[in-house]
Protein backbone atom coordinates (compact mmCIF):
# COMPACT_ATOMS: atom_id res chain seq x y z
CA UNK A 1 0.00 0.00 0.00
CA UNK A 2 1.28 3.42 -0.95
CA UNK A 3 0.68 5.80 1.93
CA UNK A 4 0.46 8.67 -0.56
CA UNK A 5 -2.87 7.24 -1.68
CA UNK A 6 -4.46 8.35 1.58
CA UNK A 7 -6.81 11.29 1.50
CA UNK A 8 -6.87 13.21 4.77
CA UNK A 9 -10.05 15.25 4.31
CA UNK A 10 -12.50 13.42 6.54
CA UNK A 11 -13.26 16.53 8.57
CA UNK A 12 -16.96 15.76 8.71
CA UNK A 13 -16.25 12.74 10.90
CA UNK A 14 -16.64 13.29 14.61
CA UNK A 15 -15.90 10.83 17.39
CA UNK A 16 -16.03 11.22 21.14
CA UNK A 17 -12.90 11.03 23.25
CA UNK A 18 -14.03 7.64 24.54
CA UNK A 19 -14.65 6.14 21.10
CA UNK A 20 -12.80 3.04 19.99
CA UNK A 21 -14.17 2.73 16.46
CA UNK A 22 -13.22 5.58 14.15
CA UNK A 23 -10.33 7.08 16.10
CA UNK A 24 -8.28 6.53 12.97
CA UNK A 25 -9.97 6.80 9.58
CA UNK A 26 -8.04 6.29 6.36
CA UNK A 27 -9.64 7.29 3.07
CA UNK A 28 -8.33 5.81 -0.19
CA UNK A 29 -9.28 7.05 -3.62
CA UNK A 30 -8.81 3.51 -4.93
CA UNK A 31 -8.29 0.11 -3.34
CA UNK A 32 -8.45 -3.40 -4.69
CA UNK A 33 -10.33 -4.44 -1.55
CA UNK A 34 -10.76 -2.57 1.72
CA UNK A 35 -10.89 -5.94 3.49
CA UNK A 36 -7.45 -6.91 2.21
CA UNK A 37 -6.00 -3.47 2.93
CA UNK A 38 -7.13 -3.61 6.57
CA UNK A 39 -5.76 -7.13 6.95
CA UNK A 40 -2.40 -5.87 5.74
CA UNK A 41 -2.51 -2.97 8.22
CA UNK A 42 -3.51 -5.32 11.04
CA UNK A 43 -0.47 -7.49 10.39
CA UNK A 44 1.65 -4.34 10.65
CA UNK A 45 0.23 -3.62 14.10
CA UNK A 46 -2.70 -1.30 13.42
CA UNK A 47 -4.88 -0.55 16.42
CA UNK A 48 -8.37 -1.86 16.98
CA UNK A 49 -11.04 0.46 15.63
CA UNK A 50 -9.13 1.47 12.50
CA UNK A 51 -11.52 2.34 9.67
CA UNK A 52 -10.61 2.31 6.00
CA UNK A 53 -12.92 3.79 3.38
CA UNK A 54 -12.37 3.61 -0.37
CA UNK A 55 -14.02 5.79 -3.00
CA UNK A 56 -13.53 2.98 -5.51
CA UNK A 57 -12.72 -0.73 -5.28
CA UNK A 58 -11.44 -2.76 -8.19
CA UNK A 59 -12.00 -6.10 -6.45
CA UNK A 60 -14.65 -5.33 -3.84
CA UNK A 61 -16.41 -8.43 -2.58
CA UNK A 62 -19.38 -9.47 -0.52
CA UNK A 63 -20.33 -12.80 0.97
CA UNK A 64 -19.34 -15.88 -1.04
CA UNK A 65 -16.89 -13.66 -2.99
CA UNK A 66 -19.67 -11.95 -4.91
CA UNK A 67 -18.91 -8.60 -6.53
CA UNK A 68 -20.19 -5.54 -4.66
CA UNK A 69 -21.41 -2.82 -7.05
CA UNK A 70 -21.10 0.85 -6.09
CA UNK A 71 -21.27 4.30 -7.63
CA UNK A 72 -17.81 5.85 -7.83
CA UNK A 73 -17.24 8.07 -4.79
CA UNK A 74 -20.93 8.17 -3.89
CA UNK A 75 -21.45 5.09 -1.72
CA UNK A 76 -19.78 3.67 1.36
CA UNK A 77 -17.36 0.77 1.14
CA UNK A 78 -15.56 0.49 4.45
CA UNK A 79 -13.69 -2.05 6.53
CA UNK A 80 -13.10 -1.89 10.27
CA UNK A 81 -10.47 -3.66 12.36
CA UNK A 82 -11.58 -5.44 15.54
CA UNK A 83 -9.64 -7.52 18.04
CA UNK A 84 -12.36 -9.39 19.93
CA UNK A 85 -12.13 -12.31 22.29
CA UNK A 86 -13.15 -15.66 20.83
CA UNK A 87 -16.54 -15.58 22.56
CA UNK A 88 -17.26 -12.13 21.10
CA UNK A 89 -16.61 -12.90 17.43
CA UNK A 90 -20.17 -14.01 16.67
CA UNK A 91 -21.48 -10.67 17.91
CA UNK A 92 -19.55 -8.61 15.34
CA UNK A 93 -22.26 -9.31 12.77
CA UNK A 94 -24.86 -8.15 15.28
CA UNK A 95 -22.83 -5.04 16.08
CA UNK A 96 -22.56 -4.07 12.41
CA UNK A 97 -26.05 -4.94 11.21
CA UNK A 98 -27.77 -3.35 14.23
CA UNK A 99 -25.75 -0.17 13.72
CA UNK A 100 -26.57 -0.08 10.01
CA UNK A 101 -30.26 -0.71 10.70
CA UNK A 102 -30.37 2.12 13.22
CA UNK A 103 -28.45 4.51 10.97
CA UNK A 104 -30.61 3.92 7.91
CA UNK A 105 -33.85 4.09 9.91
CA UNK A 106 -32.82 7.39 11.47
CA UNK A 107 -31.67 9.02 8.24
CA UNK A 108 -34.53 7.85 6.01
CA UNK A 109 -37.33 7.81 8.60
CA UNK A 110 -38.21 4.38 7.17
CA UNK A 111 -37.95 1.28 9.32
CA UNK A 112 -35.04 -0.79 8.04
CA UNK A 113 -34.94 -4.51 8.76
CA UNK A 114 -32.26 -7.17 8.96
CA UNK A 115 -32.54 -10.11 6.62
CA UNK A 116 -30.70 -13.03 8.18
CA UNK A 117 -27.80 -13.24 8.43
CA UNK A 118 -26.47 -9.78 7.55
CA UNK A 119 -28.33 -7.86 4.86
CA UNK A 120 -30.20 -4.67 5.71
CA UNK A 121 -33.35 -3.95 3.71
CA UNK A 122 -35.84 -1.13 3.32
CA UNK A 123 -39.22 -2.03 1.81
CA UNK A 124 -37.83 -5.42 0.84
CA UNK A 125 -34.83 -4.07 -1.09
CA UNK A 126 -31.20 -4.34 -0.04
CA UNK A 127 -29.47 -1.15 1.00
CA UNK A 128 -26.48 -2.60 2.85
CA UNK A 129 -24.55 -5.79 3.48
CA UNK A 130 -21.90 -7.02 5.90
CA UNK A 131 -18.87 -9.27 5.39
CA UNK A 132 -16.78 -10.57 8.29
CA UNK A 133 -13.41 -12.31 7.98
CA UNK A 134 -11.55 -13.58 11.04
CA UNK A 135 -7.84 -14.39 11.32
CA UNK A 136 -6.87 -16.86 14.05
CA UNK A 137 -3.39 -18.06 15.00
CA UNK A 138 -4.76 -21.05 16.93
CA UNK A 139 -8.15 -22.69 17.34
CA UNK A 140 -8.77 -20.60 20.45
CA UNK A 141 -6.99 -17.31 19.74
CA UNK A 142 -8.36 -14.57 17.51
CA UNK A 143 -5.63 -12.36 16.07
CA UNK A 144 -8.13 -9.95 14.57
CA UNK A 145 -11.35 -9.68 12.61
CA UNK A 146 -12.25 -7.35 9.77
CA UNK A 147 -15.83 -6.18 9.30
CA UNK A 148 -16.62 -4.97 5.81
CA UNK A 149 -19.69 -2.86 5.10
CA UNK A 150 -21.16 -1.82 1.79
CA UNK A 151 -23.89 0.80 2.09
CA UNK A 152 -25.75 2.27 -0.86
CA UNK A 153 -25.86 6.01 -0.22
CA UNK A 154 -26.40 7.58 -3.65
CA UNK A 155 -26.38 4.44 -5.79
CA UNK A 156 -28.99 4.29 -8.53
CA UNK A 157 -29.65 0.55 -8.97
CA UNK A 158 -31.95 1.27 -11.92
CA UNK A 159 -28.91 1.77 -14.15
CA UNK A 160 -27.40 -1.58 -13.13
CA UNK A 161 -29.33 -4.50 -14.59
CA UNK A 162 -27.88 -7.00 -12.11
CA UNK A 163 -29.44 -5.29 -9.09
CA UNK A 164 -32.18 -3.00 -10.39
CA UNK A 165 -34.99 -5.10 -8.90
CA UNK A 166 -33.35 -6.07 -5.62
CA UNK A 167 -31.44 -3.02 -4.34
CA UNK A 168 -32.14 0.50 -3.19
CA UNK A 169 -30.20 3.38 -1.65
CA UNK A 170 -30.62 6.15 0.90
CA UNK A 171 -31.03 8.74 -1.86
CA UNK A 172 -33.78 6.73 -3.56
CA UNK A 173 -35.60 6.30 -0.26
CA UNK A 174 -35.35 9.96 0.75
CA UNK A 175 -35.56 11.48 -2.72
CA UNK A 176 -32.41 13.54 -2.18
CA UNK A 177 -28.65 13.11 -2.53
CA UNK A 178 -26.95 12.44 0.79
CA UNK A 179 -23.42 13.29 1.95
CA UNK A 180 -21.74 9.93 2.47
CA UNK A 181 -19.44 11.32 5.16
CA UNK A 182 -22.41 12.39 7.25
CA UNK A 183 -23.77 8.85 6.93
CA UNK A 184 -20.35 7.44 7.81
CA UNK A 185 -20.03 9.61 10.92
CA UNK A 186 -23.40 8.48 12.22
CA UNK A 187 -22.70 4.85 11.32
CA UNK A 188 -19.33 4.74 13.09
CA UNK A 189 -20.89 6.26 16.20
CA UNK A 190 -23.57 3.56 16.19
CA UNK A 191 -21.02 0.79 15.63
CA UNK A 192 -18.84 2.09 18.44
CA UNK A 193 -21.81 2.19 20.81
CA UNK A 194 -22.83 -1.38 20.02
CA UNK A 195 -19.26 -2.69 20.29
CA UNK A 196 -18.71 -0.95 23.61
CA UNK A 197 -21.77 -2.80 24.90
CA UNK A 198 -20.20 -6.09 23.81
CA UNK A 199 -16.96 -5.22 25.60
CA UNK A 200 -19.01 -4.50 28.72
CA UNK A 201 -20.50 -8.00 28.57
CA UNK A 202 -23.83 -7.27 26.87
CA UNK A 203 -25.36 -10.06 24.78
CA UNK A 204 -26.78 -8.38 21.68
CA UNK A 205 -28.71 -11.42 20.46
CA UNK A 206 -32.05 -10.32 21.93
CA UNK A 207 -31.73 -6.80 20.52
CA UNK A 208 -30.67 -8.21 17.17
CA UNK A 209 -33.45 -10.81 16.99
CA UNK A 210 -36.13 -8.10 17.26
CA UNK A 211 -34.83 -6.57 14.02
CA UNK A 212 -34.44 -9.81 12.03
CA UNK A 213 -37.46 -9.92 9.73
CA UNK A 214 -36.73 -13.46 8.55
CA UNK A 215 -38.28 -15.01 11.66
CA UNK A 216 -41.85 -16.22 11.14
CA UNK A 217 -41.52 -16.78 7.41
CA UNK A 218 -41.36 -19.90 5.31
CA UNK A 219 -37.94 -19.75 3.69
CA UNK A 220 -35.47 -21.52 1.47
CA UNK A 221 -31.82 -21.44 2.53
CA UNK A 222 -29.19 -22.09 -0.14
CA UNK A 223 -25.59 -22.86 0.73
CA UNK A 224 -23.68 -24.02 -2.29
CA UNK A 225 -25.52 -27.03 -3.71
CA UNK A 226 -27.38 -27.63 -0.44
CA UNK A 227 -30.92 -26.27 -0.11
CA UNK A 228 -33.07 -26.45 3.03
CA UNK A 229 -36.70 -25.33 3.23
CA UNK A 230 -38.79 -24.73 6.31
CA UNK A 231 -40.23 -22.16 8.67
CA UNK A 232 -37.78 -19.77 10.30
CA UNK A 233 -38.90 -20.10 13.91
CA UNK A 234 -36.06 -18.71 16.01
CA UNK A 235 -32.41 -17.78 16.43
CA UNK A 236 -30.06 -19.59 18.77
CA UNK A 237 -27.78 -17.94 21.33
CA UNK A 238 -25.12 -17.06 18.75
CA UNK A 239 -27.48 -15.90 16.01
CA UNK A 240 -27.81 -19.07 13.94
CA UNK A 241 -31.16 -19.55 12.20
CA UNK A 242 -33.45 -22.34 13.43
CA UNK A 243 -35.72 -23.86 10.81
CA UNK A 244 -38.71 -26.11 11.40
CA UNK A 245 -38.58 -28.63 8.55
CA UNK A 246 -40.50 -31.79 7.73
CA UNK A 247 -37.59 -33.73 9.24
CA UNK A 248 -37.53 -31.67 12.43
CA UNK A 249 -35.63 -28.62 13.62
CA UNK A 250 -32.43 -27.71 11.80
CA UNK A 251 -29.84 -25.11 12.82
CA UNK A 252 -28.46 -23.13 9.88
CA UNK A 253 -25.15 -21.33 10.34
CA UNK A 254 -24.85 -19.63 6.94
CA UNK A 255 -26.49 -19.34 3.55
CA UNK A 256 -28.73 -17.24 1.32
CA UNK A 257 -32.32 -16.90 2.50
CA UNK A 258 -35.32 -16.53 0.20
CA UNK A 259 -38.85 -16.12 1.53
CA UNK A 260 -41.18 -18.59 -0.22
Amino acid sequence: MNKNQFISDVSLLTTSSNSLVGKQVLNLSLAESTMDEVKELAKLGAREGLVLIADNQSMGRGRFNREWLTTSGQDLTISILFKPALNQVHMLNMVASLAIQETISEITQEEAEIKWPNDVLVNGKKVSGVLIETVMSTATHVDFAVVGIGLNVNLNPLVMDAIKDSATSISLITGALTDKYEVLSKLLSMIDRQYQLVLQGRDLCIDWSTKVSTIGNKVKVSNGSKIISGYAVDLDSVGNLILETKQGRVTVTSGDVTVI
